[in-house]
């Protein structure tokens, strides 16, 4: 509890309270030996002045928006993480808004860089179509993490989601599998876009035959359930997949319970991808193969993205990660 106020500051420095305000606002029209002897009177009497309300005489807030579209998928946590250290060395606050990918949701909490009680924001849950972000990017600083939309004046930082799939399902091709299924989500993320993609130009390269039967698709949030689900209606086919690529660990783990409830073993009966390299990934035998994101970084790269749009500098950057294959003991050749 703050033990004194700005008179009594004022008082034992022998000055105004004006004077003690512009000192803590670092103004240059105060003397240094005034500013000297108001700091002296702070730090004796412990005062602590109220940021929140000279930030908003500044027209600032301090506070950096970060919206996500859910905070159940462990994915999201280290993203957040990096994010949050890198603003709050810089002095900012962040205010985490799960909306669910709910467009009236969405816009409640982006309404707060309207009524100045933010002053920008780090979006995670952009859709690919989204029409809202031209709008605000006109007069908020914005920048998209992992997920963006195809506006390219809106700066973004991901990983090559196309790529990447496209190396997971080529190295199971090279494992000797031939049918490959394919679990994705219910959403309109680029992710989600990108990776399907990738697995099919694999499959097309190799000269695989595409079948829209070896393609499900989950719940667009990735819940363990509809991964389960899912997997579960590739497996029950009569030509069962020997190998399943899936676009988050979350769904591959959901996927592993499947294949166990059906009397299947993992690896030897069937191989499974995902993709993220959550920390469960590793929790679970057999531990996944999977394709690791550096969550830190993307979240600590937005972070300084947004920090030099405040600062006054453009957007419309582009960043992409780098990812990695890590194989674990849920792919092996295959034994039919």
């Amino acid at each position: 509890m703050q033990t004194c106020n700005i008179t009594q500051v004022a008082k034992r420095a022998g000055v105004s309270v004006a004077t003690v305000s512009r000192v803590i606002n670092q103004s240059d029209s105060v003397t240094p030996e005034t500013a000297k002897k108001v700091l002296a009177a702070i730090e004796a009497l412990g005062y602590r002045p109220n940021v929140w309300g000279r930030s908003l005489r500044r027209g600032e807030s301090r506070v950096v928006l970060l919206l996500v579209p859910n905070v159940s998928n462990p994915y999201y946590a280290p993203i957040i993480a990096g994010a949050e250290d890198i603003l709050r060395a810089a002095g900012y606050s962040i205010m985490l808004c799960i909306t669910n990918v709910d467009a009236a949701r969405r816009g409640a909490y982006l309404d707060l860089l309207k009524s100045g009680r933010a002053d920008g924001a780090i979006l995670m849950d952009t859709v690919t179509d989204d029409r809202q972000m031209d709008a605000l990017l006109e007069k908020y600083p914005l920048v998209q993490c992992c997920e963006y939309c195809a506006n390219a004046a809106i700066s973004h930082v991901s990983i090559d989601n196309y790529q990447a799939a496209r190396e997971a399902v080529l190295r199971l091709i090279a494992l000797g599998h031939t049918h490959i299924g394919f679990v994705g989500a219910d959403n309109r993320f680029i992710s989600t876009v990108r990776r399907r993609e990738g697995y099919l130009a694999a499959l097309a390269a190799q000269g695989s035959f595409l079948r829209a039967e070896d393609r499900t698709v989950a719940a667009g949030d990735y819940s363990y359930a509809s991964g389960v689900a899912a997997a579960g209606q590739l497996l029950d086919r009569p030509d069962r997949p020997t190998a399943l690529f899936c676009i988050s660990d979350v769904l591959a783990l959901g996927a592993l319970l499947a294949a166990k409830e059906r009397g299947l073993r993992v690896p030897e009966d069937l191989s499974v991808v995902g993709f993220d390299d959550v920390e469960y990934a590793t929790m679970f035998a057999p531990r996944l193969t999977t394709v690791r994101q550096p969550c830190y970084e993307l979240g600590s790269t937005a972070a300084t993205l947004l920090l030099r749009q405040m600062a006054g500098e453009p957007g419309g950057q582009a960043h992409f990660l780098p990812h990695q294959l890590v194989e674990r003991d849920s792919t092996a050749q295959p034994c039919r």
